[in-house]
């Protein structure tokens, strides 16, 4: 198993891969990266989206990650690559499913595990801390009501 420091790297240099990919502008719910950029491009996307699944996945193994985990991530990312094939429709799936980020967490998860395993403390960074709980809009809350008087309460 590799050492603390070194899973910390590798953990450091997924999470950026999953950024980049998936995650430079953000607006709204939706984000996108260089991933959904290049996917417009043909066969620059594919190429992209290619080097950055190998890139992940072989992470994943150096960091020593569950080979479940792995086949996952490398499920995940190989049909987010195939579905480039399609016109119009694939760079448009490609864009509206950041699936590179998704696997990319579920790597970061697996090494986190191990890195607490170790007895080490979990690094946090920007793409795997917890988001602050969604608000809801005041017109969807809703307000209990008396039953016998039908007045709010």
């Amino acid at each position: 198993m590799p050492e603390l420091t070194e899973l910390a790297a590798i953990r450091r240099s997924v999470a950026w891969v999953g950024r980049m990919s998936d995650g430079l502008v953000r607006v709204g719910p939706w984000s996108i990266g260089l991933d959904g950029v290049l996917s417009w491009i043909p066969g620059l996307g594919e190429a992209y989206s290619a080097g950055a699944a190998a890139f992940l996945l072989t992470q994943g193994v150096r960091a020593g990650v569950p080979v479940s985990t792995l086949l996952l991530a490398a499920a995940l990312m190989g049909g987010r690559t195939l579905v480039e094939i399609l016109p119009v429709a694939g760079p448009l799936i490609a864009d509206i499913f950041t699936l590179h980020k998704l696997s990319a967490n579920l790597i970061i998860a697996a090494i986190d595990k191990k890195i607490a395993e170790a007895g080490g403390a979990a690094p946090s960074d920007a793409s795997t801390r917890a988001k602050p709980p969604v608000r809801q809009p005041l017109w969807r809350t809703r307000r209990a009501r008396d039953p016998s008087s039908g007045v709010a309460a």
